[in-house]
């Protein structure tokens, strides 16, 4: 039997495996199937069913390309957060509080305490943009 490259496959092509992700077209759309995911023996589309091998091979050849989804949170997930004075801060995720969904909807959401830290420039300059709409 032949060996396995499809975990490799996945990281040279900048994906872990379980990521989603979309398949885009020369002309940036996405393909109808996405999103897609790479499991340690095969590529799986949002039906749960293996891609074919001919898109394997426009990904390869470069004729498709790759869009990361961005991370979102499940259900009581933890997650970690960027809070107004600047540090990280974590959470359980919860679809029915708003705060949770106001984090989610503004890109305030992130894996892991280092991915929260990284943001903290750009969430501090939303925060003061949406100040900006604040009278005093």
């Amino acid at each position: 039997m032949g060996r396995n490259y499809m975990p490799e496959v996945a990281k040279m092509l900048g994906l872990e495996i379980g990521e989603e992700f979309d398949i885009l077209y020369k002309d940036g759309t996405a393909t109808e199937l996405g999103p897609f995911k790479f499991t340690n023996e095969t590529i799986l589309d949002c039906d749960g069913d293996e891609l074919q091998c001919w898109r394997l091979c426009c990904l390869l050849t470069g004729d498709y390309t790759i869009q990361k989804r961005p991370w979102r949170p499940k259900y009581r997930d933890e997650y970690w957060i960027v809070t107004t004075d600047g540090s990280a801060g974590w959470r359980y995720f919860r679809k029915d509080h708003t705060e949770h969904l106001a984090n989610l909807n503004m890109g305030n959401c992130f894996p892991t305490e280092e991915a929260a830290e990284a943001a903290v420039p750009e969430m501090l300059a939303k925060f003061e943009e949406i100040k900006k709409g604040v009278r005093e």
